[in-house]
């Protein structure tokens, strides 16, 4: 079965984000009744003044600059409500947009990481971006024409039953007829804008991707295959919305035959009427007058129903989205008092953990070891062995499966996500900084941080020697896109910022991944910095990089086979003196 275009449940819950405009809602209908009431009584009054011109060939001038003078304060009146009612329209759209727009912002930080793992970013940016500006559209045409269009129906079927009951009656009549075209219509177009904002989600996702990986492109050579297959998308996106402007297109064409229709149905009949003395011409042609204004309001609605098709469909979107499963509600717990001061040293243990990403292929197989306070250990093993799942875990990014995390000994599922990442400090594989300035990215996890504090933390990662050489220094823009600032040098930009986080647990992933051996000695001393008085996590192929740790742990295929030090491990002749042997070689 067919969903409805209109969910009874949508449009209870949009209305919930109008609860503090209430009092403007009802001025916007007050305002309403009175623009459409006004307007039309003006074809009434023009009726009765072209009476008073054709009134046995004499004219009654007073009567006429009375009728003409309240012709004009009421179009005044009519004008001025319209403005007014059009900007309070406006103003409760475009905050109900707004509220909408925070809402599905929000959600995205309290998303499970496996969302977001699995979710085009391009689609979750044309629902917040496209989605609700189509939203907040279909309702400011919504607010301006619906309730105007309903009095206005109302009012002219009124002043039409009393000048002729029965010209009124005919005209009523043609009426259903418009609702089921309309509906006929609105019921494909819904179904049709919804793919449309499906698809146009997959071809913003795709631009994005391709953006963000142009060089990428140049080097692989697939520049002509990604113009081919953006084509093949927006060749899709072209059909479906050249299926949905179809339906929208002919309502409006559809309700109009109708409205002509009746305009030439109350002409003849209306006529026959005058010639008959049943009838003067004034009183036919506010009559005729009121037939086109009649229908008007219909097409007007017609516009009305199609253009909420399609912000319907995006709102199914929205609320489907705002309904996804969220991570528990910890993120958001107010912690007043620390359970620790930052200044302690802190162990961290793994007590018989499994996880899988993928129910029934598990990734981890009863992981247990124990970090010391003070100690650096470093993770090791083939790629995909699990090393940065641990870390995944560690950070509650992810839910283990069994077994349990402490940092010391107390469950890391006894506290909010909030606090946990308090104590720890994260330097990841891959660098992001955000579009400002260098001071901004290093206070990026301290707020509190001076530009001297960030000048001394750069200078103990020498990180300072070439934010230095930049024009405007720490107060240089930096963006992620920005070539003249190399792989080595934001990975020295991203270990400073973790250092002025002034973090308890260190976490460094491939922190030398991408650097040259002169960078990579700069970032060795750099950590060591970064590590003194901490508990540190590495994980790193390079093993120059982690020969000084108190502790290696070797995984092979999820689990734990080696622990030891350096010389232990390689003089035990197992899986890490063959790791170490062939990287040496």
């Amino acid at each position: 079965m067919k969903k409805s275009a209109f969910d009874v449940n949508l449009i209870k819950r949009y209305l919930s984000y109008f609860k503090k405009g209430g009092a403007m809602l009802f001025i916007s209908t007050m305002l309403s009744v009175l623009f459409s009431g006004m307007s039309m009584v003006i074809p009434f009054m023009a009726g009765k003044a072209i009476d008073t011109i054709l009134d046995n060939g004499q004219t009654d001038m007073n009567k006429l600059k009375s009728y003409i003078l309240v012709m004009i304060l009421f179009i005044i009146c009519s004008a001025i409500s319209q403005f007014l009612l059009l900007r309070i329209n406006n103003k409760l759209s475009l905050n109900a947009g707004r509220l909408l727009r925070n809402d599905a912002y929000d959600k995205v930080g309290k998303l499970p990481v496996n969302y977001l793992d699995r979710t085009y970013p391009g689609n979750i940016q044309s629902m917040i971006i496209s989605d609700i500006e189509t939203i907040t559209d279909g309702t400011i045409l919504f607010l301006n024409q619906f309730a105007a269009g309903i009095v206005s129906i109302l009012f002219t079927l009124g002043i039409m039953l009393f000048i002729n009951w029965k010209i009124a009656l005919f005209v009523l009549v043609f009426t259903p007829l418009s609702f089921l075209v309309s509906n006929f219509i609105a019921k494909r177009t819904f179904f049709s804008f919804k793919k449309q904002a499906d698809c146009r989600g997959l071809q913003t996702s795709f631009i994005n991707e391709m953006t963000s990986n142009f060089r990428e492109s140049k080097i692989f050579d697939i520049t002509d295959d990604n113009i081919s297959q953006f084509k093949l998308i927006n060749d899709s996106y072209r059909e479906i919305s050249s299926r949905a402007t179809f339906y929208s297109s002919i309502t409006n064409p559809s309700t109009r035959f109708i409205n002509s229709l009746v305009y030439a149905g109350v002409a003849l009949i209306g006529s026959l009427f005058v010639l008959g003395g049943g009838l003067t011409v004034g009183a036919l042609s506010s009559l005729l007058a009121y037939a086109n204004q009649f229908m008007k309001p219909f097409n007007d609605l017609s516009s009305v129903y199609t253009e909420l098709s399609d912000s319907f469909a995006c709102l199914d979107r929205i609320f489907k989205f705002l309904d996804e499963e969220e991570i528990d509600e910890d993120l958001n717990v107010e912690i007043t008092e620390h359970i620790w001061d930052t200044s302690e040293k802190f162990s961290v243990e793994f007590k018989d953990v499994c996880f899988s990403y993928v129910q029934g292929k598990p990734v981890l197989k009863n992981v247990s070891f124990r970090i010391e306070p003070g100690q650096s250990v470093a993770l090791v093993g083939p790629t995909g062995c699990g090393k940065t799942t641990m870390i995944n875990l560690l950070m509650r990014y992810y839910e283990i499966d069994s077994g349990d995390i402490l940092i010391n000994d107390k469950s890391i599922y006894d506290m909010s996500r909030n606090e946990l990442r308090r104590y720890i400090g994260f330097v990841p594989q891959d660098t992001w900084f955000r579009d400002g300035t260098i001071y901004e990215n290093i206070s990026y996890g301290n707020t509190n941080l001076t530009v001297e504090d960030a000048r001394n933390y750069a200078k103990k990662t020498d990180a300072d020697s070439f934010i230095r050489r930049l024009p405007d220094k720490y107060n240089e823009m930096i963006r992620q896109s920005r070539d003249d600032i190399s792989e080595g040098q934001r990975q020295l930009l991203s270990i400073t910022r973790a250092m002025a986080s002034d973090p308890s647990i260190m976490i460094l992933d491939e922190a030398t991944s991408s650097v040259d051996v002169l960078t990579e000695v700069k970032i060795q001393r750099a950590v060591k910095e970064l590590l003194n008085g901490r508990t540190g996590i590495i994980i790193a192929h390079r093993l120059s990089t982690i020969i000084d740790c108190d502790v290696i742990v070797v995984f092979d295929k999820g689990e734990v086979v080696e622990k030891g030090s350096h010389s232990e491990l390689v003089n035990n002749g197992g899986f890490y003196s063959s790791l170490y042997a062939s990287y040496t070689q």
